[in-house]
């Protein structure tokens, strides 16, 4: 059994609007992977791998590496579940669209 609890917090203008920026720049990392993938696959014929990802995207962009990371790993984890479920005959469809919106981790 899980157990939450809502935690409230009070944050200044400056603090709110930092956290924003960052949710932009996740926005724009995705956007990139996105971006990143569909020219390698178009290039090469074969998708782009987890190093060659973060390779390209490394030092691009004004996040900490983790959180950059992070978001690699999460479009290589929806294009690898897509994947699978179209495997097992499910419908689905690899990550195409580009987002306006992305939670910063």
């Amino acid at each position: 059994m899980l157990w939450s609890q809502k935690v409230f917090f009070r944050a200044s203008k400056a603090d709110l609007d930092r956290l924003y920026a960052c949710n932009r720049e996740s926005v724009r990392v995705w956007n990139e992977c996105l971006r990143l993938a569909k020219e390698h696959f178009l290039q090469y014929g074969r998708w782009i791998t987890k190093s060659e990802l973060q390779k390209q995207t490394k030092r691009k962009f004004h996040l900490h590496s983790q959180s950059i990371q992070t978001v690699c790993h999460q479009y290589l984890f929806a294009r690898q579940a897509a994947h699978h479920a179209l495997q097992q005959g499910h419908p689905a469809r690899y990550p195409y669209k580009k987002k306006k919106y992305f939670l910063t981790k």
